[in-house]
């Protein structure tokens, strides 16, 4: 087998049907499963190492304002004193990021397609890293809050992008260990955040330490970002570091309904069928409930630990280091036995969702601070794998480049009602214990429990019989129509009993009373 490499980014025909044919064939003349696995080991040197590094500077970014909220607060220089920040006005300081974030992750997506890879992703990371920067110079609350505005703006769409990017180059089925690697970066983008924060809150003095901790992080951002343009490969067909033979062979294990290069960017009748699928809908309700039951925690993980009395501001930040990499450990690990081991990841999913609620059980119920810590310690690490786990079975569930760019844009942009609730849920007003907010997690969790059991119904992956499929349609139907009616029966009373707390919580950006 002899082929030659392509500049010119189209894909020879022939090799194309050289490999389907020989797929026909017996094992011998067919292009072996450790030739599949070569290359894709040639891919993911070029690519997975590099969208994991920009991700962990991405996320170190995003993360940091949850370290600067404890920085130096013994000395008085910490920017809630500075800029003299209520817990209200800290509270939309961290949520006023996700709305434009989150707003625009679909249409990000689409701009990725038609633009190019290379060029969105670096746009992205110069553009965050270069307002990253401007965050050390604000001075009021009004321009902390418009320089966070336009970090969501220049951030959108960054995670949903590399997922989609990575569906035009590996079939679903081989994305599982790959997303949850990568996804991974986030926890640890959290112990190396935490562990600069703690460094450089001994650096106050002229400049108050989060400022520098805005600028020193900002910068590697730039320059990833202008080294992106060249170093990111965008499709199989343009990659000049395979052989005619190898994009081929690439390109054949990818499903006739996967993301292509040649597809329109833009088919309006493939957004009908996508809101017409109910998993689309159920897949939503995942994002959103787990989004702020499990992982609105992360954003205030640090004033949380502070907030046990245990410690002061500069360990809080460095015990924030402790489940971040338990986090880390834990999203790899599932992820592995997913794909290598065949677990199916909704029932896997759902066993991680029971270990979160006890979780959040006990730490309604225990005092002690220690006991309190290994309970968060348990919470933080299994609630980030979640996701990362079902995102397979998420691709899986669309069908063409359109509805892959809206299906992953929509339900990621759900999720990041994580950053805009959670704030809210975990105010400091509910410390030191967090009841309200524990109660909250627990009831999203719940409906999370019932959403990943509904979408294993759907896609036949559950149980794999048409009954359940059609039992899992009534369900769906029946929890949309009970929701309307406990909604609208519970906003008007004017005092919420636990569940309807919940509710109102889940449903509005700020208390409802």
């Amino acid at each position: 087998m002899v082929s030659s490499s392509t500049t010119d980014g189209n894909v020879d025909e022939k090799a194309v049907m050289s490999v389907k044919a020989d797929s026909m064939h017996s094992p011998e003349q067919a292009m072996s499963l450790k030739e599949i696995s070569k290359i894709q080991r040639r891919i993911d040197m070029r690519i997975m190492t590099w969208v994991c590094l920009t991700y962990l500077v991405m996320r170190t970014d995003a993360n940091n304002v949850s370290n600067a909220a404890i920085m130096n607060v013994e000395q008085g220089h910490g920017i809630k004193e500075q800029l003299r920040l209520s817990p209200n006005q800290w509270n939309w300081v961290i949520a006023c990021y996700f709305y434009p974030y989150a707003s625009l992750e679909p249409l990000s997506t689409l701009l990725m397609k038609k633009t190019s890879p290379s060029l969105w992703i670096g746009r992205i990371m110069v553009t965050w890293g270069v307002i990253a920067c401007s965050m050390a110079a604000v001075q009021t609350y009004g321009s902390l809050i418009t320089v966070r505005v336009l970090l969501g703006i220049a951030e959108a769409g960054f995670y949903p992008c590399i997922i989609y990017y990575l569906a035009f180059w590996f079939p679903p089925e081989d994305l599982a260990f790959r997303l949850a690697f990568f996804s991974a970066f986030s926890q640890l983008s959290s112990l190396i955040g935490g562990f600069i924060a703690f460094a450089i809150s001994f650096a106050d003095g002229h400049l108050a330490g989060w400022r520098w901790l805005f600028i020193i992080e900002g910068i590697p951002a730039i320059l990833m970002g202008f080294a992106t343009f060249y170093i990111l490969p965008d499709y199989p067909q343009t990659a000049k570091f395979l052989t005619q033979y190898e994009k081929a062979a690439i390109l054949n294990r990818l499903s006739h309904n996967a993301p292509s290069q040649e597809s329109k960017t833009w088919d309006l009748s493939q957004l009908v069928r996508l809101v017409r699928n109910p998993t689309f809908w159920s897949f939503s309700l995942i994002w959103f409930c787990h989004g702020v039951g499990g992982a609105g925690l992360q954003y205030v993980l640090p004033t949380v630990i502070y907030q046990l009395g245990f410690t002061s501001s500069a360990l809080s930040n460095a015990l924030s280091v402790l489940p971040s990499f338990a986090a880390f450990v834990a999203v790899n690990m599932f992820g592995w036995l997913v794909q290598q081991h065949s677990w199916n990841p909704f029932w896997v999913t759902i066993g991680l969702e029971i270990l979160n609620i006890a979780s959040y059980i006990i730490l309604l119920t225990i005092t002690a601070p220690t006991v309190r810590y290994l309970c968060l310690l348990v919470s933080t690490a299994t609630a980030p794998a979640i996701l990362p786990v079902l995102w397979t079975s998420r691709l899986k569930a669309v069908s063409g480049t359109t509805a892959a760019a809206i299906a992953i844009g929509f339900t990621n942009a759900l999720c990041q009602s994580s950053g805009i609730i959670g704030p809210t849920v975990f105010s400091t007003i509910y410390g030191p214990t967090y009841h309200v907010s524990f109660m909250v997690c627990i009831g999203l969790l719940a409906c999370t429990i019932f959403a990943i059991g509904i979408s294993g119904l759907l896609m036949g992956e559950l149980w794999r019989t048409e009954h359940y499929r059609h039992l899992a349609h009534i369900l769906v139907a029946a929890f949309l129509t009970f929701s309307c009616v406990f909604w609208s029966r519970t906003v008007p009373l004017r005092r919420p009993r636990p569940m309807r707390t919940f509710l109102m919580y889940a449903l509005s950006l700020t208390e409802l009373r």
